[in-house]
């Protein structure tokens, strides 16, 4: 089994495509004799849902939860000068304990006596596990695993924040600083060195920084900060870590960057391909990016978990900006348990992506059913989580089967991200309506909570190759329509100050499971699943180029 990769779609058969339960991963790795006094740490970037690790058939860790790196200690398990056996067991299953949820339901039997045999309508056994989520269950180790030496002496953690006005504060942590001396570089993107200290921990101001801006605001600029470890004149350990100098702020109705107002021109996506499920590739994720450069767009949601942290890079490199969102989509349930495995979440999340100047915010749901009452604590639990964390960046959630009139917990975002398929979802064929109806909706959320607002999804969905006119549902010219018609709406509810940026939905189509209203997948992407343009990627391509440009946006007052 290739790693990283999902297993479902290698196989030949449905047995392994839909396996609910437990895999097996084995990989034997010799580990030479030189390196026996080295810290040894595995470290996986991404393995879906539940993970027990053994090195040398003895557990040394677990781990809950997809899309998160985890990472263990394993120098006393390793055996030096000779071959080690690393196994990991991989369990996909959901239920409402998880995140994201999902329901597990043994089938009844339904038995009766048919000409004297008792018979079932199904199999002894027989289960479903359906996640509570539009898109496909991929599971297995997703991303990288690295078996990473380490000195005994070592850096554990850095921080960096650095704002606009050219002030930055950085802290960096080792395992045992007793007789090493720490020497803290900081370089400009010509490698200049701009700044040196001896400190673990320093405030400063940089004269002319060269600011990070999105795309149509000006260029990515990055620095790098570089942090060593020396004993007795040798050096022991060194980290770099590229960071921006960058501001994000927000009033009532706009999100600032570097005071100037960003306006969102982006996409939902997936990290979604075809045999590979969502397992991470180089070349898929270079594909990505530049289809979303070729498109205008500056910035993205992380729709509906955290993505690669290779890509985080290529977001800080190329100036896209990022909304970077928890697993938890579609929520149900909001007891205790659920609550601090959220928060769980929510903390790694923000420790692994906080000195990335892309990331603009945290989101930390989509589409829960935040209607009940109960999750107005649940969530002010989190917003609270992530405020304390970082005070930087915005918290949001986005918001799909709630309205404006009965949702709990919006009044505690910084902004609000809204869901709406007028034209799909809701009023199928009634594409005059959509213009009105979305302006009306959008509308009455800023009326009500008075909160900078992004449309995060919109769209309908279209099979490749159909064409139909007058247009027909899932044909291609019905999704331009859908959406050529709900950018009406966003022109004036921009002109209105209403909305402070759009997303479609969806950047490419991408698997799901099995159900009546879906064609091998969804297909509201504006590419196809292999990445070929629809119609619908030229019309959203022509009106974002024209909206490129950001530097004259104005300030609402």
């Amino acid at each position: 089994m290739p790693v990283p990769s999902a297993y479902n779609d290698i196989g030949t058969g449905s047995e392994l495509r839909d396996h609910i339960g437990w895999v097996w991963y084995e990989k034997k790795e010799f580990v030479p004799l030189r390196d026996r006094n080295m810290r040894h740490v595995l470290r996986f970037a991404s393995v879906n849902y539940f993970a027990v690790v053994y090195v040398n058939s003895e557990k040394v860790t677990s781990h809950t939860g997809g899309h998160l790196p985890f990472e263990v200690d394993v120098s006393s398990q390793i055996k030096f000068g000779a071959e080690n056996k690393f196994t990991v067991a991989v369990n996909n299953t959901l239920s409402w304990s998880t995140i994201p949820q999902g329901d597990f339901n043994y089938q009844k039997l339904a038995q009766r006596n048919i000409s004297g045999r008792i018979l079932s309508r199904l199999p002894d056994g027989a289960v479903k596990n359906v996640g509570n989520f539009d898109f496909f269950n991929y599971a297995g180790i997703l991303r990288t695993v690295q078996l990473v030496k380490i000195p005994s002496i070592h850096i554990q953690n850095i921080n960096i924040v650095a704002d606009h006005t050219g002030s930055f504060f950085f802290e960096t942590a080792a395992n045992n600083l007793d007789g090493i001396q720490v020497e803290v570089k900081m370089f400009d993107g010509d490698s200049n060195q701009v700044f040196t200290t001896n400190q673990t921990k320093t405030e400063g101001k940089l004269e002319n920084a060269k600011l990070w801006w999105p795309r149509g605001m000006g260029d990515p600029n990055l620095y790098t900060l570089e942090v060593s470890l020396i004993s007795d004149g040798e050096l022991v350990d060194i980290y770099r870590e590229t960071f921006g100098f960058r501001t994000v702020t927000w009033s009532d109705s706009q999100i600032f960057i570097n005071s100037k107002p960003f306006y969102c021109l982006g996409f939902g996506m997936h990290e979604d391909f075809e045999l590979i499920g969502r397992g991470f590739n180089q070349a898929v994720m270079t594909k990505d990016l530049n289809l979303l450069e070729w498109m205008g767009g500056n910035c993205y949601r992380t729709t509906h978990y955290p993505y690669s942290e290779e890509r985080m890079f290529e977001n800080d490199r190329r100036g896209i900006a990022v909304i970077v969102e928890t697993p938890a989509v579609g929520l149900k349930g909001f007891s205790k348990a659920n609550n601090n495995l959220h928060i769980k979440m929510l903390t790694d999340m923000i420790d692994r992506d906080k000195n990335h100047p892309s990331v603009f915010a945290w989101s930390l749901a989509n589409e829960p059913v935040t209607s009940k009452k109960e999750s107005r604590a649940y969530f002010k639990t989190l917003v609270d989580t992530a405020h304390g964390i970082d005070r930087t960046r915005p918290v949001t959630t986005v918001y799909g089967p709630t309205n404006f009139d009965n949702d709990e917990t919006a009044d505690l975002m910084d902004f609000i991200c809204v869901n709406r398929y007028y034209g799909w979802y809701i009023d199928m064929g009634y594409i005059p309506w959509i213009n009105q109806s979305v302006y009306w909706d959008i509308s009455l959320w800023r009326e009500t909570f008075h909160k900078p607002i992004i449309v995060t999804e919109y769209g309908a969905d279209s099979i490749p190759g159909l064409n139909q006119e007058p247009s027909v549902d899932f044909s291609e010219q019905y999704q331009n329509e859908v959406i050529q018609e709900t950018h009406h709406a966003f022109d004036a509810l921009h002109k209105d100050h209403t909305i402070t940026g759009e997303m479609i939905w969806n950047f490419a189509d991408f698997m799901t499971g099995m159900t009546t209203t879906r064609a091998v997948g969804n297909h509201k992407g504006v590419f196809t699943r292999s990445r070929q343009a629809k119609i619908a990627a030229y019309t959203l391509r022509n009106r974002y180029l024209k909206r490129f440009d950001q530097t004259q946006l104005e300030i609402w007052d």
